[in-house]
C-alpha cells in the first residue's frame, strides 16, 4: 500500500508539474490527496478480497496470497486513471458532480472492457479438473476481479462527488483548453477545439434580424 501511495504520488505530481498550470504547492497537496485516495481504495479492496476469500473457503497460503497481491494492481489500475482525470478536469466543470461525470464519461467504457476481458480469462480457470486451481486461483481471482472493479469504478467516483475543494481542482481553464486543442497537431484534437469555439459562438447574443429585414425592404421600395 505504501509503495502504491508513493508511486501514485510521483506519477500525479510529475504529470501536473509538466503541465505547469498551478503553483508547486497546490500541485503537491493535490497530488498528495489524489495518492491518498488511491491508497484508500487499495486498502478497502485488499481487506474485502481477503475477507471474502476466507468466507469462500480459501485458506491463506502462498498461492492465495499471490492472488491477493494482484488485487492491489487492479485497484491501482482503475483508481489512478480516474483520479488523474478528475484532478485535471477543466474549470468549466465547477461542481464535484460535474467533474465526476466528465471523468467517467470518458473512462467508464475502457475500465469496463478491461474488467470484462480480465474476468473472461479468470473464468477459464473454473473449467479445470484440478481442485487446487479452483480453490487457490479461480476463487480468489474472481473475487479480486469484482471487488477491485467495484471499489475502483463505482465506490471511488461516488466518493469523489463529496470532495469539492479548490485544492483538488488542477485542470486547465476553458480558454486554455480551447486554445490547446485548436493549435494541436492532431486532427482529432483540432476538431474538438473547433467544436468548443463553435459552441462559444453559438452561446453569444443572436443578432436581431427583423429590424434589418424591414430596413432593407423599405430601401427597395424607395424610388
Amino acid at each position: 500500500t505504501l509503495v502504491g501511495f508513493f508511486i501514485s504520488f510521483v506519477f500525479l505530481f510529475t504529470k501536473l508539474s509538466i503541465e505547469g498550470l498551478y503553483s508547486r504547492r497546490k500541485i503537491f497537496f493535490g497530488s498528495l490527496i489524489g495518492a491518498g485516495l488511491i491508497a484508500m481504495t487499495i486498502i478497502l479492496t485488499l481487506i474485502s478480497v481477503v475477507g471474502l476469500s476466507v468466507l469462500a473457503g480459501v485458506s491463506l497460503t502462498g498461492f492465495s496470497n499471490m492472488s491477493f497481491v494482484l488485487s492491489v494492481g487492479f485497484a491501482v489500475e482503475y483508481s489512478v486513471h480516474i483520479i488523474a482525470r478528475w484532478l485535471r478536469a477543466n474549470s468549466s466543470y465547477s461542481t464535484s458532480l460535474s467533474r465526476v461525470q466528465f471523468t467517467m464519461s470518458f473512462l467508464m467504457l475502457p475500465t469496463f472492457m478491461s474488467f470484462v476481458s480480465s474476468t473472461i480469462g479468470v473464468v477459464c480457470l473454473a473449467f479445470t479438473e484440478f481442485n487446487f486451481n479452483q480453490t487457490f486461483f479461480f476463487k480468489p481471482l474472481i473475487i479480486v476481479m469484482f471487488t477491485s472493479y467495484f471499489f475502483g469504478c463505482w465506490w471511488l467516483p461516488a466518493f469523489l462527488t463529496y470532495l469539492d475543494f479548490d485544492i483538488v481542482k488542477l485542470g486547465k481553464s476553458a480558454g486554455i483548453e480551447s486554445e490547446y486543442l485548436s493549435t494541436s497537431t492532431s486532427p482529432a484534437l483540432r476538431a474538438a477545439g473547433k467544436e468548443l469555439d463553435d459552441d462559444d459562438e453559438g452561446e453569444s447574443t443572436p443578432v436581431d434580424e427583423e429590424p434589418r429585414k424591414e430596413h432593407e425592404a423599405s430601401s427597395e421600395e424607395d424610388p
